[in-house]
């Protein structure tokens, strides 16, 4: 009988967009669920509506029809050599956007970085207590190493606008993707660095390149 009702515990199955797929509202991850052929936010499910009121239900097959039809398009723009030149065009200007906004960043560090001496500034003149001093401090420190970490993605955009081989690499990688009938794990998380999802549905896809067939 106890031979009977011992089970052999299995680990919980991974889905594909595990750990990739997030909830833009509250920034939880978004649990598969079976009965709906998608995924439903964690926060949702288990804090309720109070902690976040998005119920939209991602079909797994609809987004990864979204992010293929996205590379197909990107690497059939890729192919034609007409438009490499406009490939490097909305490089330079993404590479001349992230400048500037690395050079902003970079300012209002410098001027946090001179708001903490201003603090002790005042601490020493006594219009502020030491309480209040180590507060201010921390407050700024935090929004400091905030900045930092801005900075440093970026550096790494910045990078990926540096390379020369970026059109010709991406086009390789993009070649034998398509060449698969269906996305892969290996593929997803080779290509695709988070995907967030709104209430209304709307999915934001973030790739682990810069797409110069996007916006700046």
């Amino acid at each position: 009988m106890i031979e009977n009702r011992t089970r052999t515990a299995t680990a919980p199955k991974k889905h594909l967009f595990t750990n990739i797929l997030y909830c833009e509202e509250c920034q939880k991850g978004m649990w598969f669920k079976a009965n709906q052929k998608g995924y439903r936010c964690g926060g949702n499910i288990r804090h309720g509506d109070t902690f976040c009121l998005n119920k939209v239900a991602v079909r797994e097959k609809e987004l990864m029809h979204v992010i293929m039809e996205d590379l197909k398009a990107l690497f059939n723009s890729l192919k034609e050599e007409t438009f490499l030149n406009s490939l490097l065009n909305k490089l330079n200007v993404k590479k001349r956007n992230i400048l500037k906004e690395l050079e902003k960043v970079q300012s209002e560090i410098e001027k946090l970085r001179n708001k903490k001496l201003e603090y002790v500034d005042l601490y020493t003149e006594n219009i502020i207590s030491k309480e209040d001093l180590v507060e201010y401090r921390e407050l700024t420190d935090n929004k400091i190493k905030d900045l930092q970490i801005k900075k440093a993605e970026l550096n790494e955009k910045l990078q990926e606008c540096d390379n020369e081989d970026f059109a010709i690499n991406i086009g390789k990688k993009l070649k034998d993707v398509l060449n698969l009938k269906e996305l892969t794990p290996h593929v997803l998380h080779s290509l695709v660095e988070k995907v967030t999802c709104k209430n209304d549905g709307t999915v934001h896809i973030q790739y682990s390149f810069v797409n110069p067939l996007q916006d700046t």
